[in-house]
């Protein structure tokens, strides 16, 4: 009988080892796995931890904050300078229209996998995506992104991971979707990031990307950032060089249900560098929230004629856009031939 037990444990022991040696080497769990759990043990499941206060990214040094100082040139120059400009983008779109449309691979370093949209990247693995004829991807390692289009738009969704982007092309021609939300591209260069949970951390470094979710919206500047979170709006950009007192208010106001408090210490915390921050927060509180926003605000960037406290509480859009293109940082704040150059910065990978 013992001989006969001793002998099933063999047989069963080595089949075991077979079937461990025909387990996946990596397992990832779904993105929502976490949040079908968690009600179940404490009735609401948690937020994504902040990925970082100042982003540092996995791309060598990464983009250190930085302000952007556009050129200043008397009036008499700017004919020429436009000229000069409007040459180089002929000779640059004439050289980049011989590129093929549609996604490729142009470069790669390290592992990676590519196969029905899905590109993979290992550990050590890093490959960088020809966009059409609009610019470029990075895609960092450890990534998951999965290729969902070319025409008559770009789009790709990033799962996990992070990935940098330079694109020259009229707005909204290119998409990268999160779990969390839309990233819209205006025109620019910026790091977006994915953790576990499918929350994200965007920086744009040239131009401006809108955070979209449903009909909320965020409309990020260079050198400024923003998180996102599933299941909610996308959080309010902050800058650079904001406070980390502002920033760790912000997040605590944004997903961490901080209410009054953590409104009351944004404030107290805002300086010029952070009107687009208040900008946005307008319309995210009300009543007396609202009023302390606005007062903050006229106080750091007075608003332009014709815009009143009772417009703007009443959040009359006009109003607001006119505040908008008046902030500074904001795309209204800068000259058409400085957009232009930091499209074609962008364009050609200048930073």
């Amino acid at each position: 009988m013992n001989l006969l037990h001793r002998k099933r444990r063999t047989v069963s022991d080595a089949e075991l080892a077979v079937r461990v040696k025909a387990l996946p080497r990596e397992i990832e769990p779904p993105l929502g796995l976490w949040r079908e759990i968690a009600p179940r043990l404490s009735g609401a499941p948690p937020l994504a931890a902040p990925l970082t206060a100042s982003p540092r990214w996995a791309f060598g040094a990464g983009l250190a904050p930085a302000p952007f100082a556009p050129p200043r040139t008397r009036w008499g120059m700017r004919p020429a300078l436009a000229a000069a400009l409007v040459l180089c983008l002929a000779g640059v779109a004439w050289l980049r229209l011989d590129a093929p449309s549609g996604w490729r691979v142009a470069r790669a370093s390290g592992p990676y996998t590519l196969a029905e949209g899905r590109l993979a990247t290992a550990p050590t693995g890093r490959v960088r995506l020809r966009v059409g004829r609009i610019g470029e991807v990075d895609v960092a390692p450890a990534s998951r992104v999965r290729l969902l289009s070319a025409r008559p738009d770009h789009r790709l969704a990033l799962d996990r991971g992070a990935i940098e982007a330079r694109i020259a092309a009229p707005p909204r021609l290119f998409y990268v979707e999160t779990p969390a939300a839309t990233a819209v591209d205006l025109g620019c260069a910026y790091t977006l990031s994915v953790d576990s949970l499918g929350g994200s951390l965007i920086h744009v470094a040239l131009g401006w990307v809108e955070l979209r979710r449903g009909g909320a919206t965020s409309v990020v500047p260079f050198n400024m950032s923003a998180y996102t979170r599933p299941g909610v709006p996308p959080g309010t950009p902050f800058a650079d060089r904001a406070s980390d007192s502002l920033k760790a208010a912000l997040y605590r106001f944004d997903f961490l249900r901080g209410g009054d408090s953590a409104l009351a210490a944004v404030i107290r915390s805002a300086t010029a560098n952070d009107a687009v921050t208040l900008w946005h927060l307008l319309s995210r509180t009300s009543g007396t929230a609202r009023q302390a926003v606005y007062r903050r605000l006229a106080v750091l960037a007075p608003p332009p004629a014709g815009v009143s406290e009772a417009r703007v509480g009443a959040l009359d859009r006009g109003a607001l856009r006119v505040w908008w293109d008046a902030l500074p940082g904001s795309p209204g704040t800068l000259p058409w031939w400085q957009r232009a150059a930091v499209r074609l910065a962008a364009w050609l990978g200048v930073f």
